[in-house]
């Protein structure tokens, strides 16, 4: 039996937690422990515990910035929880319609945090870690969530995989726009070219 085809998964290649997966994690320490000690401002431990797991690692001056830009990192833990609740068997009522997509989330924070002084140590930190492939990682995420939304794929939280009957409905797609393809060309080019989005458009219906 073939494995489904998984569209993202948590982890990099070498197995371990990818780069946007160990950054959202951090936020979530970090905004769980402003809502646990909001009057401690004692961000050592968090140093300790998770520096190590980026490269280069992070400085409390760093995280200092992030939370005092709590609003702005607010926003990408919202958005990881409105994606857990899109998850196989953790699934809540409504949870399509709260759903946030963590690329655009992302940007926002960003957007929120360039000006902000306070944060300055943490944009070169996160500039140095690799910003663009944190993006990248949630981009293909998000694109994988669509076909979730549109019940072409589940969610698992750590990964998301096609339904076996969309992987077949799409390679067939690909196939029928292939000879649909070699027979335009055979018959010199006349009339309008075959569009393979029209396949892939019948194959998700």
């Amino acid at each position: 039996m073939k494995h489904p085809v998984e569209l993202w998964n948590w982890s990099d290649s070498n197995g371990k937690p990818a780069l946007l997966t160990r950054f959202l994690y951090l936020c979530w320490q970090i905004d769980w422990q402003l809502h646990a000690t909001p009057f401690n401002s004692d961000m050592s431990n968090l140093v300790k515990e998770y520096s190590r797991d980026f490269t280069p690692g992070f400085s409390e001056n760093v995280v200092i910035g992030l939370s005092q830009a709590w609003l702005h990192l607010s926003k990408l833990t919202v958005a990881e929880k409105s994606y857990e609740e899109l998850s196989d068997g953790s699934k809540t009522e409504g949870a399509e319609e709260r759903f946030i997509p963590m690329a655009p989330a992302l940007r926002w924070f960003w957007h929120g945090i360039e000006n902000d002084l306070r944060a300055v140590e943490a944009k070169k930190w996160l500039l140095s870690i690799g910003w663009a492939s944190i993006l990248q990682q949630a981009e293909k995420r998000d694109a994988a969530i669509k076909l979730v939304l549109a019940g072409h794929a589940v969610s698992y939280g750590c990964c998301i995989e096609e339904k076996p009957a969309y992987t077949r409905a799409r390679k067939k797609a690909d196939r029928d726009w292939e000879e649909a393809m070699r027979q335009w060309v055979r018959a010199g080019g006349t009339g309008p070219q075959p569009d393979i989005a029209d396949y892939l458009a019948k194959a998700a219906a």
